[in-house]
């Protein structure tokens, strides 16, 4: 659960529907995985390959199952990662977190929307943290570079 949220920044929804036997697809530089977002849109995300190994071991079925054979709430998921973590995180600031730090990266937007699944631009915005120093930093770079002139 963890890692879903932390290195692919999936919903807890998605990874309560995370059934890697039919999930799982080949692509021509290794393994993704299918993920069903919101309004019943998927997307298809490339997994690290020790991520993918353990979700080729998984039994039979969904990755979280639920005693009567489903697969456990979005609900339930959030939950059991908010105690996993300790100090009150939840999984949606994982979310949050994957988005800041991957944007950091590749400072592509659209890379990110893909990523998290977002209809909208504007929406990614809004989960991407802008880091204080960084705008400190863009203004000094900028006025260095204009008394340079």
């Amino acid at each position: 659960m963890l890692r879903l949220a932390n290195e692919l920044g999936m919903r807890r929804g998605e990874v309560a529907r995370v059934w890697p036997e039919e999930d799982l697809v080949r692509d021509s530089l290794g393994w993704a995985l299918v993920v069903h977002g919101k309004g019943s849109r998927e997307r298809v995300l490339p997994l690290p390959d020790d991520l993918a190994s353990a979700l080729l071991e998984a039994p039979s079925g969904y990755l979280f199952p639920s005693r009567s054979g489903s697969h456990l709430s979005a609900h339930w998921i959030g939950t059991l990662v908010t105690r996993a973590l300790g100090d009150g995180t939840t999984m949606h600031q994982l979310r949050h977190l994957c988005a800041t730090e991957v944007h950091a990266q590749t400072h592509d937007l659209r890379l990110v929307q893909t990523l998290l699944g977002h209809a909208s631009l504007s929406t990614t915005q809004r989960y991407i943290a802008v880091e204080d120093c960084a705008v400190r930093d863009a203004i000094a770079n900028r006025s260095r570079q204009w008394k340079e002139r």
